[in-house]
């Protein structure tokens, strides 16, 4: 009993996240475009963000109306927050401190983990690929002309970028 009451408590801690629209956006019904709009939120607006999914937030306006906004159309809080959404946010700018969660959540590490190519995909997409006639024949309508640019030399693997030795965000 005590395990499942702490467990509730805990949940309801971690969902219940603060942020602020920075932008007039559409609230929707479901995480998706083509979703019905059911409400518009007014840029500076504070709203509880209930989940995530994907590029999506689910939030929880003052009134108590419900529905989905766009992830990039939202910042959330940091400091005040419980110390389970502190720590989910772990990347702070230099200027303000304010912590910044930006980006698009597609896949999984499960989804990533079970993964399967499509080989009929690949092959479909093979068969948009254009010709080198049929590319120099659009390019001449469409009054295209080359360019030389320098070629990019290759970095070594360890002063790429993403190499974690040479990224202060990732030691």
């Amino acid at each position: 009993m005590k395990i499942a009451l702490y467990a509730m408590l805990v949940s309801s801690i971690a969902l219940a996240e603060p942020g602020t629209v920075i932008r007039k956006t559409d609230l929707r019904d479901k995480p998706f475009l083509d979703s019905t709009v059911i409400g518009n939120v007014a840029s500076d607006t504070p709203v509880d963000i209930r989940t995530r999914k994907g590029a999506w937030m689910e939030v929880k306006l003052s009134t108590g109306q419900t529905g989905w906004i766009k992830l990039l159309n939202v910042r959330t809080s940091s400091g005040s927050t419980s110390s389970s959404a502190a720590l989910s946010n772990v990347i702070k700018t230099g200027s303000s401190g304010k912590t910044v969660t930006t980006g698009v959540k597609g896949l999984s590490a499960e989804q990533i983990e079970n993964a399967v190519p499509n080989l009929a995909e690949v092959q479909k997409m093979k068969t948009y690929a254009a010709s080198p006639g049929d590319a120099q024949l659009s390019a001449q309508n469409n009054q295209l002309r080359r360019v030389s640019v320098p070629e990019i030399a290759p970095t070594s693997v360890n002063s790429a970028p993403n190499n974690p030795n040479n990224n202060p965000m990732r030691r």
